[in-house]
């Protein structure tokens, strides 16, 4: 494969702390350095006495370099669509071989973004052997940038003849390898933080290799070591005098927001740190741009109360995004979908905003503003969610937050008495039932939105989806990938 060349061979690292006080005596060679370096060294010269076995466990695969230009591949054709012409991707069984998880275990033990790239790989096989789309995934487009690992395989990404045998082959291996990997990057961590020289063990380095396993852990689906592991950072950030001093390395600040309001969305908390300064990339119009439906909610009671008018403004900002989008999605088709560096720096300060808007208990149901905007925060943060998933930049769903929502917008409670009062808020009630039948919802809250949706398009006399679409279509415009089966209504 182009760019696909075998990487220089190199030395495993032995991370070890000798901080006096946790020098163990030189009598106990249980315990001892010189054990650690022995059995590290006598490790390397077994490996390399080990015979190959005949029965291999791992992939064999030949990655040709024919016609290689030498140009890095473009993100935007990284991990969408699979097509490929076969000079860019070739991989074939040959006398010739490669052994990829020979050489996945031989190299880079020493980045600490390898464990979230092999189980990145197997993700990504996973998906391509399925042949559908599948969105749980974490792509993070600054590890591709600072992770020599990623670079130098980021163009098995894009190609299924090596993602599709290696994962069907060698999943098993893969996850191990991903775990010891982890460990690894656990063991050096905890080294630098035992040293007595705080700036040594808040360094850059160390939020780096931590951000590298919450990669890994939102990669493997584990949300909650990932909450510990962010946690984990703020604490070093905050012992180093604060998000300031991170300010110099605007690829870390950006990483850890990115990672920040992932985990904030996952866990429908506010985010831990603040929103970096230079998130500006999209002019964000606020009121402005407030949908035609919502106007009628700015009147002289919502002026004065900042967290409803907070709400709207983001709704304002949503609006923005999604007829940028959607002039986007006519031009240029399922391509803008794989920027997901781009869409991050569009959707993140919008998902901040709103997620440090929730209450910490659910609006009451006598009290139809705070139904109404609530139910508006949660709706912009699925249609966020539902974008993010689209690039594959978030690995969970949106179903807690469309449970959530359905309890109150449903017309089984007292809430749905809010959205009778116009004919304005019974658009908008109809979008969010619309945008919570295409976000992916539980199989209990589909069957429910679905009857809801009949009923309303009974009430209004409506026969097709596009009619319904119709309706809607002054609110935010919601991408479908496919339309639901009305015939089962």
């Amino acid at each position: 494969m182009a760019g696909m060349d075998k990487p220089p061979e190199e030395k495993r690292l032995l991370f070890i702390n000798t901080n006096e006080n946790n020098f163990p005596p030189r009598r106990n060679q249980h315990n001892s350095i010189d054990s650690e370096v022995r059995r590290h060294v006598m490790l390397d010269i077994g490996k390399a006495r080990r015979k190959p076995s005949k029965d291999r466990q791992f992939v064999t695969l030949t990655w040709q370099t024919q016609k290689h230009t030498g140009k890095p591949e473009s993100p935007k054709r990284r991990h969408y669509g699979y097509s490929k012409r076969p000079e860019e991707c070739q991989a074939t069984i040959s006398t010739s071989t490669l052994y990829t998880l020979a050489v996945f275990e031989r190299e880079w033990g020493e980045d600490s973004f390898s464990a979230y790239g092999f189980t990145l790989i197997m993700a990504t096989g996973k998906n391509a052997m399925s042949g559908t789309y599948s969105a749980n995934t974490f792509w993070s487009p600054f590890a591709f940038r600072k992770s020599a690992f990623l670079k130098h395989y980021q163009q098995i990404f894009s190609s299924p003849d090596v993602l599709i045998p290696l994962y069907r082959r060698s999943s098993l291996e893969l996850k191990s390898i991903a775990l010891e990997r982890s460990l690894m990057t656990i063991q050096c961590i905890e080294s630098r933080l035992t040293s007595s020289d705080t700036s040594w063990a808040t360094s850059d380095s160390v939020i780096s290799a931590v951000l590298a396993l919450i990669c890994y852990n939102f990669s493997n689906l584990d949300f909650d070591q990932a909450m510990v592991h962010i946690s984990g950072i703020w604490m070093v950030i905050e012992a180093r005098g604060g998000i300031s001093t991170v300010e110099n390395n605007q690829d870390l600040l950006l990483m850890i927001s990115w990672v920040d309001i992932t985990a904030a969305l996952l866990h429908n908390t506010k985010p831990l740190f603040p929103l970096p300064m230079n998130l500006d990339a999209f002019v964000r119009p606020g009121l402005n741009m407030l949908p035609g439906p919502l106007f009628g909610l700015l009147n002289g009671d919502i002026l004065c109360d900042e967290r409803l008018l907070a709400v709207l403004a983001c709704m304002g900002d949503l609006n923005a995004l999604a007829i940028f989008l959607q002039t986007e999605q006519v031009t240029k088709g399922d391509t803008i979908w794989s920027d997901e560096e781009q869409m991050g720096l569009l959707l993140n300060p919008i998902a901040h905003n709103l997620l440090n808007q929730q209450q910490l208990e659910p609006p009451k149901p006598d009290t139809p503003y705070e139904i109404i905007l609530e139910s508006l925060r949660l709706g912009a943060i699925i249609w966020i969610i539902q974008v993010k998933r689209r690039c594959r930049s978030y690995p969970g769903t949106a179903q807690a937050h469309i449970t959530t929502l359905l309890r109150t917008i449903s017309n089984d409670t007292e809430a749905g008495f809010p959205w009778n009062c116009s004919a304005d808020l019974q658009v908008v009630r109809l979008w969010l039932l619309v945008l919570c039948s295409v976000s992916e919802p539980s199989g209990q809250d589909y069957s429910t939105l679905m009857r809801i949706i009949a009923s309303e398009m009974k009430e209004l006399n409506l026969v097709t989806w596009g009619q319904l679409i119709s309706i809607i279509r002054r609110m935010p415009w919601i991408y479908l990938s496919e339309v639901p089966d009305l015939s089962t209504l």
